[in-house]
């Protein structure tokens, strides 16, 4: 009888062994890009559809980006130089920014979404990374504008060449995201006075990894930082969720567009072309900042495009704002707050339109 109770014994404490460890590995299940504090948006206390178009008269042949400061309109063109207009009446002001080899060029030209825009003694400044030579440019937007020529300079030349993200924190401090580990990993740092150093808050994205040889855009990320509310927004093209933190490690914040994060795990089993495209844009301002959500698999947005994209906007503590559809498709958008309009893009059809915005920007 004591032999039966004793294996009885170790029978249960077996199968509570393999109980335990199921639950255990079931918990720790699929990879995700985030913080621990997420937040899971089920609807927006806004919406909006904006259905009177009118189509600005400029030369949008070519175009890739839009960018709206101040009084003026930046388009950045296929090959990477800039046109830049005055807001309301879209004069052509100057075209800027040279491709090429020179000591104040650009192999490749510098992407408007990879751009820190400061005010500096009233001038408009422009923080330029180049993406081949690894270096800062600071190009004065108005005195080039006054001048009708480029009043461009080199600012910071250690920077790594070929990273992904990149944003002007104050006078001698970078962050930057680079591929890491055999391209298996993206990893933010900062670089200070020409030194790398650790940006802890960013450790758990920095742990998230994919198999070798997969696609690293799996992790790649369209961001933005906003210096008035010491915010990193980074928003993955391919992933469900935005994560929202700050540089002094005081704030950490996940956002899903779902029931449940993105599985980076499950997307890696998936056929190229199946695989969800989330984000095509990301635009930031003063008090909050918006997205273009796409929403579709990559083999239907590049053949056929079934589902209409919407810009969804957030404050900086993730709090939805409001959602907006136009009817159109479109890839990038802004808003010209003076004039209280709306313009958006498609890189697919060339197509660009404005809308009138003061209904939405009253109530936000």
């Amino acid at each position: 009888m004591n032999n039966l109770i004793s294996n009885a014994g170790y029978f249960l404490t077996f199968i509570l062994i393999i109980l335990i460890g199921c639950t255990d590995s079931s918990s720790k299940e699929g990879v995700h890009m985030s913080f621990e504090d997420v937040e899971f948006i089920t609807g927006f206390p806004l919406e909006f559809n904006l259905n009177e178009r009118f189509v600005p008269k400029v030369n949008n042949v070519g175009l890739r980006e839009i960018k709206i400061l101040d009084n003026y309109l930046i388009l950045e063109k296929m090959g990477g130089s800039w046109a830049i207009y005055s807001l309301p009446d879209l004069t052509i002001l100057g075209s800027f920014l040279k491709r090429g080899d020179g000591p104040l060029e650009f192999m490749q030209g510098p992407s408007l979404n990879k751009v820190s825009f400061e005010k500096e003694n009233d001038d408009l400044i422009a923080y330029l990374y180049d993406f081949q030579k690894g270096r800062a440019m600071k190009f004065n937007v108005s005195q080039s504008l006054s001048s009708k020529e480029q009043v461009l300079s080199e600012y910071e030349s250690k920077l790594p060449p070929f990273s992904f993200s990149f944003a002007k924190l104050d006078s001698n401090t970078f962050f930057v995201k680079e591929l890491g580990t055999r391209d298996t990993q993206q990893l933010r740092y900062i670089i200070k006075n020409g030194q790398k150093e650790s940006l802890d808050i960013a450790d758990e994205l920095n742990q998230t990894s994919i198999r070798e040889g997969e696609d690293f855009n799996i992790l790649s990320t369209l961001m933005g930082y906003s210096g008035i509310n010491d915010r990193i927004v980074e928003a993955p093209i391919g992933l469900n969720n935005i994560n929202i933190y700050s540089i002094d490690g005081s704030f950490a914040k996940t956002i899903c567009l779902g029931e449940g994060l993105s599985d980076i795990t499950k997307i890696q089993s998936q056929f190229r072309w199946n695989r969800l495209y989330t984000f095509a844009n990301l635009t930031l301002f003063k008090d909050f900042f918006g997205v273009v959500f796409i929403n579709e698999d990559d083999n239907t947005y590049q053949l056929m495009r079934k589902k209409l994209p919407c810009i969804l906007l957030f404050d900086y503590n993730g709090k939805p704002l409001t959602k907006i559809q136009t009817g159109k498709h479109f890839t990038s958008f802004d808003i010209d707050f003076v004039n209280q309009e709306l313009y958006t893009f498609d890189v697919h059809s060339d197509e660009f339109f404005k809308y009138d915005f003061k209904e939405v920007i009253s109530k936000l």
